[in-house]
């Protein structure tokens, strides 16, 4: 089995220890005893440091620490030291010495990571769980893992990621799995506002015709779109605009193969980028997807610590 010393950037594995990663979390998946695995990470001590909101990613990094027998310290960026001045590294070397060997850090600074790596603790792990809009790797993986679980394998797929790209952490982290898993098609949509920088996103094409794009798709990635950021828009592109333009709705899925999956990261904004008809609809996974995070989580928190 692999071994993990941080889980920073899908991009930095191969695609063994992806699959590797994702046959775990199936196995963990298929236990019949919810108890089976508590005594994998027990008495570990898992630090989490969130400078961003979250609910699904902390609430089931949580769940994930707790069914592997580990306690979760959850540090409240509002209440800590952080407030007073203490940098994180100040905050990390602190924990250390109490005994805590395991970092999971959501930040909205583009440069967080980097230093630290080199200034933590030889035996400290550093999971990302969101950095800005570059990478989100546990919610890549639980991507992955949703469609290997549907679709069987990644080769010969479509897939289409739709929405606010270009702000997307989740878009560039799934992007960077269906590389390293060989699927030859994978086709971005947005607005020419939302439009990214293509060099982030290799061996993928950009549409800005949702009904060319979703033509024959497989699987479709909707995006959450911030109405602030549609509003400031430089071409004055209109919530209205964009929710007649980009919405997933029932009409827009047809263009799509018949066996399509419908995925979404979350939260979203119903009646914005997906309609509530096809947010609820036999072909949307992603409460599904949420399912498979606790489990991802779990097979990644095995690896780094166990």
């Amino acid at each position: 089995m692999i071994q993990l010393k941080n889980l920073l950037y899908l991009k930095d594995l191969r695609k063994d220890e992806i699959n590797q990663l994702l046959d775990l979390s199936d196995h963990y998946l298929n236990s019949k005893s919810p108890h089976e695995f508590g005594n994998l990470l027990k008495n570990q001590s898992i630090a989490s440091l969130f400078f961003e909101p979250s609910t699904r990613t902390s609430a089931s990094f949580q769940v994930a620490a707790k069914r592997l027998g580990a306690e979760t310290i959850i540090i409240d960026e509002k209440k800590s030291s952080a407030t007073k001045g203490e940098t994180v590294l100040d905050t990390i070397r602190n924990l250390e010495a109490m005994g805590v060997r395991a970092f999971i850090i959501r930040t909205g600074d583009n440069d967080l990571f980097n230093p630290l790596i080199n200034d933590v603790g030889p035996d400290t792990h550093l999971i990302s769980a969101g950095e800005s809009s570059i990478s989100h790797p546990t919610q890549g993986l639980l991507d992955l893992l949703t469609i290997r679980q549907e679709k069987g394998s990644f080769e010969d797929l479509k897939v289409v990621i739709m929405g606010d790209i270009s702000h997307s952490r989740v878009a560039r982290s799934l992007a960077e799995g269906l590389n390293i898993m060989n699927t030859r098609n994978v086709t971005l949509i947005s607005p020419e506002e939302f439009k990214p920088q293509m060099e982030f996103f290799p061996s993928t094409s950009y549409e800005e015709d949702p009904k060319k794009g979703l033509s024959d798709a497989d699987v479709i990635v909707t995006l959450r779109v911030q109405k602030e950021r549609i509003e400031s828009s430089e071409n004055n592109l209109t919530l209205e605009q964009y929710s007649n333009e980009y919405q997933l709705s029932e009409e827009k899925l047809e263009l799509c193969k018949p066996d399509a999956i419908v995925m979404h990261p979350g939260p979203m904004n119903r009646g914005i980028e997906i309609s509530d008809r096809v947010a609820d609809g036999k072909q949307s996974v992603i409460l599904k997807q949420v399912e498979n995070g606790v489990a991802v989580r779990m097979a990644v928190l095995t690896q780094i610590l166990n």
